[in-house]
């Protein structure tokens, strides 16, 4: 059986983005150009009818290469979590809006998370995106998903990726713009640094 690493080698790795916003839309479609089967899940049933009708709603993707990979099948959209279990690697790229306090509200990570969880199984990797606060990948996300009875490291993987998108910023974009890639594990970042350097230019793996 293919390990997770062959997979995204040999380009067969089935990629998730949850959350087709201004961060999750260009990077399924950035991961759909290079070949990947790519899977976006959206709550909003509007983006998802959108996507798979081939219809782009985001300023900073590509009209050309969006057509191609919504054409081609490369690029998909649904609006329940029922995919997750076929997928390889799945980045969480949900909103986390402000709160009264000036801290990220993380409710959206949580329950897609949630939603992630029961559907777990081994081999997969996690990547969350989200714009957060330091430990909520290991204070929040990690203890969800190890309700599964999955260890992280050895059965599942887990990072943190944090996004850097400047919308509008036609210079810098999502294959250009130097990203920070770092796991639970030594493992975890050495796996989560080459899925991510499928897609970016320039990864840079922190501990």
């Amino acid at each position: 059986m293919p390990t997770l690493e062959n997979k995204i080698k040999q380009k067969t790795a089935r990629i998730g983005v949850v959350g087709l916003g201004y961060v999750g839309l260009p990077l399924a479609v950035e991961y759909a150009a290079k070949g990947f089967e790519t899977v976006g899940i959206e709550v909003d049933k509007n983006k998802v009818n959108a996507i798979n009708a081939g219809k782009n709603y985001i300023d900073d993707v590509d009209n050309k290469v969006f057509a191609k990979v919504t054409k081609s099948g490369k690029l998909t959209a649904v609006s329940t979590y029922e995919e997750v279990g076929r997928l390889d690697v799945i980045f969480i790229c949900v909103p986390t809006p402000f709160t009264a306090n000036k801290e990220p509200d993380i409710s959206y990570i949580v329950a897609s998370t949630k939603e992630i969880a029961p559907r777990l199984r081994k081999g997969q990797m996690i990547i969350l995106k989200s714009t957060t606060f330091p430990n909520t990948t290991e204070g929040y996300v990690q203890p969800i998903l190890d309700e599964s009875n999955l260890r992280v490291g050895k059965d599942y993987y887990l990072a943190f990726s944090p996004e850097r998108i400047d919308p509008g910023n036609k210079k810098w974009n999502t294959s250009n713009t130097p990203t920070v890639v770092g796991g639970v594990t030594a493992e975890c970042t050495r796996l989560a640094c080459l899925v991510t350097q499928q897609a970016v230019s320039n990864v840079v793996a922190v501990s």
